[in-house]
């Protein structure tokens, strides 16, 4: 992805995470290292959201090992009940979509995904 691709897409989440009433911060690096950083992290109450973020024109997307490994490693840092997600901008369809990284299986797709508010607004997140 295109670095101010990226960017673009990370801020779009910012704001759709806080007009949802999430405390939301994009985190400005491109993180090639191995510090466990994800591209967003937000908070709402005792839940911590970190966002692993992608945008692309295709109808699928492969997500690399390391990538969510950085975002569980970024969750463990917190003594708060943590959730990482998978959030694509599929732009053919101008829509948010969401994973949990716990129910990936290396790629996303407009099929096995979800729609990201949905994701965000169900108890069962917040359970979890």
């Amino acid at each position: 992805m295109n670095r101010d691709i990226g960017k673009s897409a990370e801020r779009e989440l910012v704001h759709l995470l806080s007009s949802m009433g999430f405390r939301a911060v994009r985190i400005p690096t491109s993180n090639s290292s191995m510090n466990p950083l994800p591209d967003v992290f937000a908070v709402r109450g005792e839940l911590l959201l970190a966002f692993e973020v992608k945008s692309t024109w295709e109808k699928k997307l492969k997500i690399r090992e390391i990538q969510v490994e950085k975002v569980r490693d970024f969750l463990s840092l917190f003594p708060m009940r943590g959730r990482g997600i998978v959030a694509v901008k599929f732009k053919s369809i101008h829509k948010w979509k969401g994973m949990l990284v716990d129910d990936l299986n290396e790629e996303i797709t407009l099929m096995n995904s979800r729609d990201l508010i949905e994701l965000l607004s169900e108890e069962e997140l917040l359970v979890h």
